[in-house]
C-alpha cells in the first residue's frame, strides 16, 4: 500500500486536514465531502479542483463511489453515528475529529458501534503526537521517572459566538468537551488513567454555558493534575499550551505557540543544569496533524488499532462532563 486513499467529511475544520493530507507523500486525497458546499473557501467544486480530488455533498455517497482506504471525520458529534457504521462495514478506516461525542451516553454509544462493528478508529488528538510532548512520554519513561505533580494551562483569546455548535448541548456541548478535550488528552498521555475530578467554573463573558475553569484530578498511578482552561485569553499572547511536572527524579516543562507543543526543557532533581529541545512541528509543510496522521496511516498497513482510539475519546468526554457536574454540585467527582 504505496499511498493511503483517504477522503475528507467536513470542511468547516476539515480545511486543516484537507491541508495537512495534501502535503503528504504517504496520502492520496481521493475525495472531500461536505453537505453544506458553503464551508469550502471558494465553493465546493473549486476546492476539490485546487487539490486535485473530487467532491461530493455526501459523505455515504463519497464512501460508495470512491475506493477508500480512510475516511477523516470531521463533522461535529451529532452527524456521526451513520457515517462512522457506513465507513466500518466497508472496512474504511476511520479519523475522527474531536470531540468524541456530546456527552456520556453519546459516547458508549458510539464507542458500541465501533465495538460492534470491528471498526479501525483513531480519535483527533493530535497535541499527543507532536515530537516535544513524545519526547517528554519518553523522559517519564526514563530518566524523570513518573510524574507526580502537573499543572497544565490551555486558555486562548478564541471565542465563539453564541449560536456557534461549539454550544449546543446536544452537539459539542460546551467548551470543556468540545476544546479543552486537546489538554485533557495530553495529560492522560502523561499521567495514565483519571479517577476523580473536582473543578470550578465561570461564565465570565456571558456565553451559552461555563468559558473557564479550574481543575484538579487524582489519577490511578498517584499522580495529581491542575488544569486551568478556558476561552478566556487574550489574542496577543500565544504561547499556550503550557505544561510544568515535578517527576519522582526531577522536572519537566512543555511550552506550545498557537496550540502546538513545540518545547521541552528537563533537569534532574540534583543537578544545577537544565536541558532542552526546540521541536516546533510546523516546518517543510507539517502541520499539527502530520504526526499523527502518519501513525494513523502506519497502522492502516500494519492492520492493527492506532495507539490512541475510542477509549480514549471516551475518556475525555468522561472528563469534561465531570468538571461540569463537580463545578454545579460543589463534589468530587468519581470516574
Amino acid at each position: 500500500m504505496d499511498k493511503i486513499r483517504i477522503g475528507v467529511v467536513g470542511l468547516r475544520f476539515g480545511q486543516w486536514h484537507v491541508r495537512t493530507l495534501a502535503a503528504m507523500p504517504e496520502a492520496q486525497l481521493v475525495a472531500i465531502a461536505d453537505r453544506a458546499p458553503g464551508n469550502a473557501p471558494d465553493g465546493l467544486a473549486a476546492y476539490a479542483a485546487r487539490f486535485g480530488c473530487q467532491s461530493y455533498t455526501d459523505g455515504i455517497e463519497m464512501m460508495e463511489r470512491e475506493q477508500l482506504d480512510a475516511i477523516s471525520l470531521c463533522v461535529s458529534p451529532r452527524w456521526r453515528a451513520p457515517l462512522i457504521e457506513h465507513a466500518a462495514r466497508r472496512g474504511i478506516a476511520l479519523f475522527i475529529e474531536k470531540p468524541w461525542a456530546t456527552d456520556n451516553a453519546h459516547a458508549q454509544q458510539l464507542a458500541g458501534l465501533c465495538r460492534r462493528l470491528d471498526a479501525r478508529v483513531m480519535t483527533a488528538f493530535s497535541f499527543r503526537f507532536l515530537p516535544a510532548i513524545v519526547r517528554l512520554r519518553e523522559l517519564l519513561d526514563g530518566e524523570l521517572g513518573p510524574a507526580w505533580l502537573l499543572n497544565a494551562e490551555y486558555v486562548f483569546g478564541w471565542l465563539p459566538p453564541p449560536g456557534f455548535w461549539l454550544w449546543d448541548p446536544a452537539d459539542g456541548n460546551g467548551f470543556f468537551n468540545e476544546n479543552s478535550c486537546h489538554l485533557f488528552d495530553a495529560v492522560n498521555y502523561l499521567l495514565g488513567q483519571p479517577v476523580s475530578v473536582t473543578a470550578e467554573a465561570a461564565n465570565f463573558t456571558g456565553s451559552p454555558s461555563e468559558d473557564a475553569a479550574a481543575i484538579s484530578v487524582r489519577y490511578a498511578a498517584g499522580g495529581l493534575a491542575a488544569l486551568t482552561v478556558g476561552a478566556t485569553g487574550a489574542k496577543g499572547f500565544r504561547e499556550y499550551p503550557r505544561l510544568d511536572v515535578t517527576t519522582q527524579h526531577g522536572q519537566a516543562k512543555l511550552l506550545g505557540r498557537d496550540h502546538i507543543w513545540e518545547r521541552v526543557s528537563w533537569t534532574l532533581r540534583d543537578r544545577d543544569d537544565v536541558r532542552s529541545l526546540l521541536l516546533p512541528a510546523e516546518l517543510e509543510g507539517r502541520t499539527r496533524y502530520t504526526y499523527a496522521f502518519r501513525h494513523f496511516f502506519e497502522c492502516i498497513r500494519e492492520g492493527r488499532q492506532p495507539s490512541v482510539g475510542v477509549e480514549d475519546g471516551v475518556r475525555t468526554v468522561a472528563l469534561a462532563m465531570a468538571v461540569y457536574e463537580s463545578a454545579r454540585t460543589g463534589r468530587k467527582v468519581m470516574l
